[in-house]
């Protein structure tokens, strides 16, 4: 029987690695020289990928994927600039242009200041109303307004003619306040108050553009003298051009508008102009005379400093123009007088007023119309006249509607009532229940 002795002690501990094993190689298990049947298999797999067609496909579909979506982000981010580019151009660029929209109703009642002894407050309203004009309007708004059937657009031209932006403010306040005077004077009157009224210069309405005038005279200019001689009234200024010739050259007096100071004072010009004849073939046919005389070429409007026995003013803010004067009228007579004017209604009022009580036309129609719509007014009182607007510059008769027509064509659920006079507009009101008797011319047998 074969004893079997124990091999000698080994200097190397059980854990420890011989100098020819690296520790990576002891972590891994002993293989044979065929490999690992497991290795073997994840070998030819990854081969198998390798080399199978379809994966080439995949891969070259994902790749032209990324490559679509990196050309789409970049169309997206140059299509962004190119908006963000328009928008903002089309914020800052300005165009030659006005946009007329509807404005506001103002309850003109509750703007009146007079003596607190003589106010009766009514229950009703009497508004006037605004257009919201905007001037230099970028393309965005441009666009708006096109795609806006109660929005008009006007050339700059055509709004301001020569004056420039701050002129035709200074113009539109001046006549503001020219308008209140007006409806002061016709109101108080119908109230039975005397007043002093004296004249004081002739201003210039309107220039016809065919005659010496035009380039020489603006809208807003006040004759006060002909020739040296003091001219404050219409009548004194045609009694002095009766006493020249056509083709006469006469100076004119004249108090207008500083341009270097708009808002705040007038300056006095002398005016050197040629006479030209009032039956210009020219001139619009309510103008133009049957037989020849001397004509400056303007249409004109009385000036008039008054003096009131009452303290009265109607507050206005920053709204201006003469539009307002029969709603001014209209409130003053209403607040300073017992009873109802409008019986209890909210009513709106356009026109210009004169002190002869006459009712003019007035401009964005169709604005204001649209505005009193919206306002909730029961009643829309608006100039009856006229169909014969003419051309700023040209003196040419203009194709449109007179104010009442065109206030029909956008009227709704308000009642539109056309008016030449305020006597008109009373009469009016009355019939709706409103307590004017006492401010109508008696009917005698």
């Amino acid at each position: 029987m074969a004893l079997l002795m124990p091999t000698a002690a080994s200097d190397t501990p059980l854990n420890a690695t011989t100098a020819s094993q690296t520790p990576a190689e002891s972590a891994l298990p002993a293989t044979n020289s065929r490999g690992n049947a497991a290795d073997r298999d994840i070998t030819q797999d990854t081969a198998k990928i390798t080399d199978d067609p379809r994966h080439g496909i995949a891969a070259h579909k994902k790749a032209s994927f990324h490559r679509a979506h990196r050309g789409w982000a970049i169309a997206l981010s140059i299509l962004l600039g190119l908006v963000v580019t328009a928008i903002i151009a089309g914020t800052a660029i300005r165009l030659p242009y006005y946009s007329l929209e509807p404005g506001s109703v103002y309850d003109t009642i509750e703007l009146v200041e007079a003596p607190g002894d003589l106010v009766s407050i009514p229950t009703g309203e009497i508004g006037f109303v605004t257009v919201a004009q905007t001037a230099n309007i970028s393309p965005w708004q441009w666009l708006n307004a096109k795609l806006d059937n109660n929005v008009r657009i006007r050339h700059e031209d055509d709004v301001r003619g020569d004056q420039t932006a701050d002129e035709l403010r200074a113009a539109d306040v001046r006549r503001m306040q020219v308008s209140k005077n007006a409806a002061v004077v016709v109101a108080l009157r119908k109230l039975g108050f005397e007043l002093i009224v004296t004249p004081i210069g002739i201003e210039v309405a309107q220039v016809f553009g065919c005659t010496a005038a035009d380039g020489t005279l603006g809208t807003g200019d006040m004759i006060v003298g002909v020739n040296g001689v003091e001219v404050l009234s219409g009548e004194k200024l045609i009694e002095q051009l009766m006493d020249q010739s056509i083709g006469d050259e006469v100076d004119l007096l004249i108090e207008r508008i500083d341009p270097d100071n708009p808002t705040q004072s007038m300056r006095t010009d002398s005016v050197a102009l040629t006479l030209g004849s009032a039956d210009a073939a020219c001139l619009p046919d309510d103008v133009r005379a049957e037989d020849p005389r001397p004509f400056i070429g303007i249409g004109t409007l009385p000036m008039f400093d008054e003096e009131f026995p009452i303290e009265i003013d109607v507050r206005t803010g920053s709204v201006s123009g003469p539009s307002a004067g029969l709603a001014f009228t209209l409130a003053i007579m209403d607040v300073l007088s017992e009873g109802e004017l409008t019986n209890g209604l909210s009513v709106v009022a356009t026109g210009t007023i004169d002190r002869d009580g006459n009712v003019g036309p007035v401009g964005g129609i169709h604005q204001k119309m649209v505005t009193a719509e919206r306002s909730g007014a029961d009643v829309f009182l608006v100039p009856r006249c006229c169909d014969n607007f003419v051309d700023r510059d040209t003196g040419e008769p203009l194709d449109m509607p007179g104010n009442y027509e065109e206030a029909l064509l956008y009227a709704d659920d308000i009642i539109v009532i056309g008016v030449d006079t305020l006597d008109d507009a009373l009469v009016a009101l009355g019939e709706l229940g409103g307590d004017v008797a006492r401010f109508l011319p008696q009917e005698t047998p």
